[in-house]
């Protein structure tokens, strides 16, 4: 019995250069009291590009300065070119919030627990 030999032909593999990205996004964490804390969802949901990424409850007594309420810290991600939108709908939102460190998504990753940031 004869068996035919076939041969496997190479396939080329063409790979595109994958484009850069141009956009650079930032990280904004905000305090704010937590039942504020939708609202401001809802706005940023509103804004191009940006939202929330991450909710944390504060557990300990770091209320704001005006009340004695729980917080939460919101972390919105949005490119550059969007920081005053964000900073105006969260002042028009809620005035009374703590705006915190703003900080590149890169550092946020590796902030989280990525260690390359990617």
């Amino acid at each position: 019995m004869a068996y035919a030999a076939y041969r496997e032909h190479p396939v080329a593999v063409v790979r595109s250069p994958i484009a850069p990205r141009t956009t650079q996004f930032h990280v904004l964490d905000v305090t704010v009291c937590c039942a504020d804390a939708l609202r401001v969802r809802r706005s940023i949901a509103a804004c191009a590009e940006a939202g929330v990424v991450r909710c944390e409850p504060l557990l300990h007594a770091c209320s704001s300065q005006e009340s004695d309420a729980p917080c939460v810290r919101l972390m919105i991600r949005f490119p550059t070119a969007r920081y005053a939108e964000v900073l105006h709908r969260l002042i028009e939102c809620v005035p009374s919030g703590e705006i915190g460190r703003l900080m590149s998504w890169r550092d946020h990753l590796t902030r989280c627990g990525l260690r390359h940031g990617h």
